[in-house]
């Protein structure tokens, strides 16, 4: 087989891919917390660089931007705390509403399928006892959780401020080796891809949170007039969810239809919150999201879902996130590269 043969190709392309998701999938631990803070690096570049030309030094001004970045989620997780240690006082009244539930679901399966009652609540007593022997695993692995994102925190801060600092250095190095494995005459061209990638990243990063901030107001201020109670937390959740393309908009929505469906005992309320969730995300797919980030990464649909379930079997929810806008960092070189153009085609909308 000759290295200009088809096949050679293949199985070269082949395995690159295999060693990319190999390296992905058992390096997350260490790349993850990278990877976040590579996006908020290029989050906050535009604001990094008004303060330098303002006449601030790089590490000063690196270190505001992250602080008040630090600052704004801090008061978002704040409220959520606040709100969820609210809805906490609701489980009685949601636990008894279940408990009526199941007895209408007795009812009825035992009147439509013959199965004695005594029998069903024998068996859910059982799965019950099974589950309430894992509480304290349970518990425990909250508060390993919560000190896991404390950890993890820290050091994405650390990481997005010290690239913040170090990013003209990584820049350098980057057209360095453009120089020695390209040749000179590519740097101008690699120079200019790199401008666009930290140019879209940024533009798209924050058109994504502007849109999460929007919905965020207009989710709480609408469900406080609809009536749910703890409207806020909802709200801010399923903004914050609707994050992950296609996906987040529906199973945030669908959690706060289940609340209403179990907390009130009509059908009109959750038939409303589906509507008013409905109406927001055409508005959200067909005026806000188009306007604020439509033309800053041009991916199909399909590479998109596919980018999503890819990121979510690698690396979970933080993959459901951040391969959308890895993908569109791909598109960005595929169409500054010749050779690799015909899959930036591929995987754009035009």
């Amino acid at each position: 087989m000759t290295r200009n043969s088809p096949v050679y190709g293949f199985n070269q392309v082949m395995l690159f891919v295999v060693l990319l998701f190999g390296i992905l999938y058992f390096a997350k631990p260490f790349l993850i917390p990278v990877a976040i803070a590579g996006m908020m690096a290029m989050l906050l570049v535009p604001a990094c660089r008004r303060l330098e030309h303002w006449g601030l030094p790089r590490g000063p001004a690196a270190g505001i931007c992250v602080l008040t970045a630090l600052v704004l989620l801090s008061g978002v997780f704040y409220v959520l705390f606040y709100q969820m240690m609210s809805l906490g006082t609701d489980i009685p009244a949601i636990a008894s509403k279940l408990n009526a539930m199941l007895n209408n679901a007795h009812q009825f399966i035992s009147e439509h399928f013959q199965l004695p009652i005594a029998e069903q609540k024998d068996y859910l007593q059982r799965q019950v006892a099974g589950l309430s022997s894992l509480a304290g695993k349970f518990i425990g692995d909250i508060f390993r959780s919560v000190l896991s994102f404390l950890v993890h925190l820290l050091i994405v801060t650390a990481y997005t401020l010290l690239l913040l600092i170090y990013r003209g250095r990584i820049k350098t190095f980057v057209l360095r080796l453009v120089a020695q494995y390209a040749g000179e005459e590519n740097t101008k061209n690699a120079q200019r891809v790199i401008e666009k990638i930290t140019r879209v990243a940024s533009a798209y990063l924050t058109g994504v949170f502007s849109v999460a901030l929007i919905f965020s107001v207009i989710n709480s201020v609408g469900l406080i007039i609809i009536g749910i109670e703890n409207a806020l937390f909802f709200g801010i959740m399923v903004a914050f969810i609707n994050i992950i393309p296609y996906i987040g908009s529906v199973a945030g929505s669908s959690v706060v239809v289940l609340y209403t469906l179990i907390t009130r005992d009509t059908l009109v309320t959750p038939l409303i919150v589906a509507v008013f969730f409905i109406v927001l995300q055409q508005i959200d797919s067909y005026v806000l999201t188009p306007k604020i980030t439509g033309g800053k990464i041009q991916l199909s649909a399909l590479f998109t879902i596919m980018a999503l379930l890819l990121g979510s079997l690698v690396w979970g929810v933080a993959g459901m996130i951040l391969f959308v806008p890895f993908l569109g960092v791909a598109k960005i070189i595929f169409d500054h590269v010749d050779s690799l153009k015909p899959y930036g085609y591929l995987i754009g909308v035009h």
